[in-house]
């Protein structure tokens, strides 16, 4: 798919797996999370894939190999510093795809579908939401009267109100590319984890009259 770079978020810990091993290699169907969604976008016809390691990297470049490149976040401090990390891998005229590297399920056509929406509406973010039957904890997604979203809202931030909201954020988005980079450099660690949010990156811009 022409014109679309795709950053994958595979730094993390995974601390609530309880286990030595980075969660993005954990296997399903024999294969470890991070390279199903590798290979959804490969058959997404996304040729361009930086994934982005920390914890456990050289064990994660050693299940992927050469076939995708690397940013490295060294310290854990946030999606929004992740996805930062990626900068000087990414051709920023390109749209920029952000996907999570422990979601095996995402489909090449959920992701065609997304990059497909994008670029008809002409829009600097496009995000991928869901109704699950049970939203807990889970970013809840926060619509104005429009139904625009307005922002979105992690969990341990949200407050009793928020947290009745039923449609969630799945971590997948579409940017268009200098302005995800503009923008994340606005981004700061006002909130219960102290960490860098990509989702700030749309109340920022609502609030700067941007989206």
């Amino acid at each position: 798919m022409g014109g679309v770079a795709a950053i994958v978020m595979a730094a993390g810990k995974g601390t609530r797996m309880k286990s030595k091993y980075p969660k993005v290699l954990h296997q399903i169907s024999g294969k470890p999370l991070v390279a199903h969604v590798v290979q959804s976008l490969k058959e997404a016809y996304i040729d361009d894939v930086t994934v982005v390691i920390g914890h456990g990297r050289e064990l994660v470049e050693e299940a992927l190999g050469s076939d995708v490149k690397y940013a490295y976040q060294l310290e854990q401090l946030g999606t929004g510093h992740a996805v930062l990390q990626a900068k000087g891998q990414v051709d920023q005229t390109k749209i920029v795809l952000v996907v999570s590297g422990d979601t095996p399920l995402l489909s090449p056509e959920t992701l065609t579908a997304l990059v497909d929406k994008h670029r008809k509406t002409g829009a600097n973010i496009t995000v991928l939401t869901a109704i699950p039957d049970n939203s807990a904890g889970y970013g809840r997604i926060v619509r104005n009267e429009s139904g625009l979203i307005r922002e979105i809202v992690e969990e341990k931030d949200a407050t009793p109100d928020i947290k009745e909201i039923k449609e969630i954020n799945t971590g997948t988005y579409c940017f268009s590319g200098e302005f995800l980079f503009q923008a994340l450099e606005n981004v700061k660690p006002n909130n219960a984890q102290n960490e860098y949010y990509l989702t700030d990156v749309i109340s920022l811009s609502v609030q700067a009259g941007l989206l």
